[in-house]
């Protein structure tokens, strides 16, 4: 079956690319602009996030190209003549929808964190932690100190300091953000703050942060932290797209085209290291299929969306491409989840949750949607490769004991074999998903498919970016979340945000998350001892804990797992994947060669 998809999707691609005009090459991109919605906060919004890795030393010493950097002093770096570049050009495809280029656009911060955004920390595919811009230093879990690199500097030339952290702090409490003062909504919710305090030291490129309650998985919040210039932002109420631009990583901003869907970077030349590449040109599309067939022809080299790999229809395409190769890692992302409403609608009764859980086919999702390494999830939600994963039952389709649940929800079948209630009134409930989400548009027809012929109605509800996340987030909903079932897609990022294991999709009280609405005191219970865990094993047990209250709660349900696959010409060699930015990295470009 996957492989008839397979060849049908090969087809598509061809006829979609024909309809779009002939690709152009690498240097003359084709006119790809951005139209589709920016890429949803609902699932991607966790500007702090990661998996969290609990048990490693936070002093670990990182031993890879970026930590190599501070070897040869910046000013050095910039006037010395240095050695060209082994590669001239990488174009990276990219379906990420971007309007501005600048900082605080959601989608170009996610792709420019690989480029000139450089996070304080990053994290590889086992889950170890390492420095990127600053090292760090815990001894309590309680005050993390974060000591700028040497040689690193504003793609101006200016010195990146300790301050321009504290600043980047308080500029994000300008904006609302709750890190060194409380914050209180119009509905008067309050959200603490994270940090009791902070000491800058006397050099000035280090700074102590002392957590509210200490966290011993603070590190994965600093692989997406991004520095904003002091020096630069200070003092002004309005900023220019140049000032909006300024970066302090290995690469500087080029340029922009709405026209020709492009943004280029190249290097800065106060960096302490040489990228090897001259330039980066990141080319928009509109969609997957003409993406995937310009790397199976080779007019991009790499493909790279964010918190994403290649969807396993597309890797059976290109798997049969010498000019591709795909890499995989361990994924700790939910690709395709089922969140319900916990809190008003249909889904407000668990028996109904539970029903659905149990009628589904989850074999269907893993062969027709997943790749070749997807598998069947556990009713504990968080894939295998978490930190702080517990084994739960597996996942399984049991008509019988969803008929079970129906009938405690006070619903039996009729005459036509769908269950109604006492009023005659049929079991349905509205499924909302993204329309452009190729994923959640299978996965939402398998589920209307499969409920209704188990008895169950289903109404789709496909939805465009913005109209979805006024259903499905509070932050876009303005805390009034309207949904009564959708389909998200978790970020291995955003899975690690807060106290880790999807929490915040979760949590009701997240003041940009929280669409499942769950609220009740075990959930809130088990969630405090993680926030509590001052060690590795406290957190150990209370994210078995949590793990064993979606088991037993099914407030949301991982529609199956699956490894995360990226794709880059065959041409290219000594790749580095980081485990929150795949591809798109900091480190690949300072490590990649040419075979």
């Amino acid at each position: 079956m996957k492989k008839i998809l397979a060849l049908i999707l090969c087809l598509c691609m061809v006829f979609a690319l024909a309809a779009c005009g002939e690709s152009a090459p690498a240097d003359q991109p084709a006119q790809q602009t951005a139209q589709q919605p920016a890429e949803q906060p609902a699932e991607q919004a966790a500007e702090q996030p990661a998996e969290q890795a609990a048990e490693q030393p936070a002093e670990q010493a990182a031993e890879q190209p970026a930590e190599q950097a501070a070897e040869q002093p910046a000013e050095q770096a910039a006037e010395q003549p240095a050695e060209a570049p082994g590669i001239a050009q990488i174009t990276i495809g990219t379906t990420a929808a971007i309007e501005t280029a600048t900082n605080g656009e959601y989608a170009y911060d996610m792709l420019s964190s690989g480029t000139t955004q450089m996070p304080l920390v990053w994290q590889d595919t086992e889950g170890n932690y390492h420095p990127l811009l600053a090292s760090y230093e815990t001894k309590d879990s309680l005050t993390w100190t974060y000591t700028v690199q040497e040689g690193m500097k504003w793609d101006d030339g200016v010195d990146v300091t300790a301050e321009d952290i504290l600043f980047t702090l308080q500029y994000e409490d300008a904006q609302g953000s709750a890190n060194l003062i409380d914050q209180t909504d119009s509905e008067g919710k309050t959200t603490p703050a994270k940090y009791s305090g902070y000491e800058l030291s006397a050099d000035g490129r280090s700074i102590s942060l002392t957590l509210a309650s200490a966290n011993v998985r603070e590190l994965g919040n600093m692989t997406s932290f991004r520095v904003y210039p002091k020096h630069v932002w200070e003092g002004k109420e309005e900023l220019s797209e140049e000032e909006l631009r300024i970066g302090c990583g290995p690469y500087m901003f080029e340029s922009f085209s709405r026209d020709s869907g492009t943004i280029s970077f190249v290097p800065n030349p106060y960096f302490p290291q040489q990228p090897h590449v001259a330039r980066l040109v990141y080319q928009l599309f509109d969609n997957e299929d003409t993406m995937f067939l310009a790397l199976q022809n080779g007019d991009i080299d790499m493909t790279w969306v964010y918190s994403a790999g290649v969807p396993g229809t597309y890797q059976e395409v290109l798997a049969g491409s010498e000019a591709v190769q795909l890499l995989s890692i361990n994924a700790t992302n939910a690709p395709s989840v089922l969140a319900f409403n916990n809190a008003k609608g249909p889904f407000a009764d668990e028996n109904l949750r539970k029903a659905v859980v149990f009628a589904l086919d989850y074999e269907q999702f893993r062969e027709y949607v997943g790749s070749a390494a997807a598998d069947i999830p556990n009713a504990g939600f968080v894939p295998t490769s978490t930190v702080g994963y517990t084994e739960t039952p597996k996942l399984t389709t049991d008509p019988a004991k969803a008929e079970e649940y129906m009938n405690a929800a006070g619903f039996t079948r009729n005459a036509d074999g769908a269950f109604v209630n006492g009023d005659g009134e049929k079991a349905a409930f509205t499924l909302t998903y993204r329309a452009d989400k190729n994923n959640q548009v299978s996965c939402a027809e398998l589920i209307k498919t499969q409920l209704e012929a188990f008895g169950i109605e289903v109404t789709l509800e496909p939805l465009d970016g913005d109209s979805y996340n006024a259903k499905t987030s509070n932050k876009f909903s303005e805390n009034n979340i309207t949904m009564e079932a959708a389909l998200y897609g978790y970020t291995a990022a955003g899975m690690g945000m807060g106290n880790g294991l999807a929490t915040i999709y979760v949590d009701g009280r997240h003041a940009v998350q929280g669409g499942a609405q769950v609220y009740d005191e075990q959930f809130q219970t088990a969630l405090a001892a993680m926030a509590a865990a001052a060690t590795p094993e406290e957190y150990l047990a209370a994210a078995a804990d949590m793990q064993a209250y979606y088991a037993e709660h099914s407030p949301i349900v991982a529609l199956y797992w699956d490894s995360m696959t990226f794709g880059i010409s065959s041409r290219f060699d000594n790749i580095v994947i980081d485990g929150a930015f795949g591809l798109n990295n900091v480190n690949n470009w300072l490590s990649i060669t040419e075979k």
